[in-house]
This record gives structure tokens, sequence and C-alpha cells, in this order.
């Protein structure tokens, strides 16, 4: 890392999630122009190693600040910051970042009501295309079931495109603003389906919804959702994810 970044970063506190305090930093350095728009951040172990922190916690950093439109984050590009005027129309990253199990039930009540909105006007009004589209998402999943991380962002894109057939592009951007911040522990939440068994239920309540949206039925793909949840939401607390620290953080798939 060069000198200008390296004398700025802070020991971090040990008060709410990683991820959201390297975000922190990471969004004063840009703000205050030590990092110029197109210029490109150092690489992940880089930054870990700075922070004296795991790849976790700086992979939910950058997806906070893509979540915020401050930097994309391309593979083989690496992280860049990018000008404002690049920036789409953007909810700020600390929309989806979580600092304590109050703050995680509270997003997950926003969840909610989201997802029933979505789920409501699919059901309503998704046609034999877009109910063909959740299916091949469905799909993705299932064949994504050998990896963590490729099962958990072919979750992420089905909860996605379901926001996209419900039609409300501002429902669609907090809908990607409570996802991506999450990513890291969405992929924790897998790994532990995964680990106990529990990945083909989770896989089966997605294809509940879809069949209760083609149904017209919105109170089965809400089921469906619920269901979803519970399987999910039965694992773990909200902390740091940290050796020595609380359990791990964890957000639904």
């Amino acid at each position: 890392m060069s000198a200008r970044s390296t004398s700025a970063i802070r020991p971090l506190p040990r008060r709410r999630s990683v991820g959201a305090d390297i975000a922190e930093q990471l969004r004063d350095l840009i703000q205050s122009g030590t990092y110029q728009p197109g210029d490109r951040l150092p690489g992940q172990r880089e930054l870990a190693q700075q922070f004296g922190t795991s790849l976790a916690g700086v992979r939910e950093a950058v997806s906070v600040l893509s979540a915020a439109g401050m930097v994309s984050a391309t593979p083989g590009r690496g992280t860049v910051v990018r000008s404002v005027g690049d920036a789409g129309p953007t909810f700020d990253g600390w929309l989806g970042a979580v600092g304590d199990e109050q703050e995680f039930e509270e997003l997950m009540q926003a969840r909610r009501m989201l997802e029933a909105f979505t789920i409501a006007q699919a059901a309503q009004q998704a046609t034999p295309a877009q109910v063909e589209a959740l299916r091949g998402a469905v799909a993705a999943m299932q064949a994504a079931a050998g990896s963590v991380d490729a099962y958990a962002e072919a979750d992420m894109r089905f909860h996605l495109l379901l926001s996209e057939v419900a039609g409300n592009r501002v429902v669609t951007r907090l809908m990607r603003a409570i996802q991506r911040p999450l990513m890291e522990q969405l992929r924790r939440s897998i790994a532990h389906l995964k680990a106990t068994g529990q990945l083909a239920d989770n896989l089966a309540t997605h294809e509940r919804i879809v069949d209760g949206i083609e149904r017209g039925d919105r109170a089965g793909a809400q089921r469906g959702f619920d269901d979803m949840l519970a399987i999910s939401l039965a694992f773990g607390a909200v902390g740091e994810g940290e050796p020595g620290g609380p359990p791990e953080s964890q957000a639904v798939s």
C-alpha cells in the first residue's frame, strides 16, 4: 500500500461489524481526496494486512462502497474509485450495514416489507416469460449448490430479479442496497445451511415462491418466503465474525 494511505489508517474500534469500520475509513479517504476518481485501491489482501483483519471484512467493505456507488469492483481490474458523475442513483451503503443484533432484526423487518411488496406485485402481474426467468434463476442456484460463493451470488440474483419483476425501480434499488453490503454475511449463512444439510430446503422454498407467483397465489408465495426466512434465521446472532469476537453476523438468503 502507498505511504499516503497507510499513514491515514487507524486501528479498528471493536464496536460493530469489521466491514462497516473498514468501509467508513475507506470512504473518508475517498471523500478527502486521498484517493481520486480513477485511482485503484490496494488489493484486498493488502488491505486486510494493513487493517489487521480478515479478507471477509475487506470484501464486506468493498460491497458497501460498491452499493454506495463510490467504487467499482471488477475481477481482473481491482477496485477503482468512481467519479460522482459515474455513480448511478444508489442509496448509501450504511443502509445495509449491520452493527448489532437489534439492527440486524430491524434490517430483516425492512426486507420483509420490501419482499412482501415484490411478491404481491409479481403474483399479480408476472408474465409467463418472467416466471420462466425466475425458474431459470432457481435452476442457477441449484447448479451452484457445490460452491458457497456461487450459490450466494445466484441466490441474490434471484431476489433482485424478483424485485425487477415487481416493476418498481425504487424498490429494486432498495433491494440492491440491502443485499450487496450483506453479501459476506449471506455467504456465511449459506455455508452453514450447506454444512448442516439444509441447502435443499432453502432451494425448495425459492421454488415455492415461484410456484405461488405462477399461480397468482400471493399468500402461497409469501409462505414460501416466510419459510425461507425461518430456515435461515434459525442460525446465528449478529457479531463481527472475527476470532475471539462475538458470533458471526448473518444475512438470510
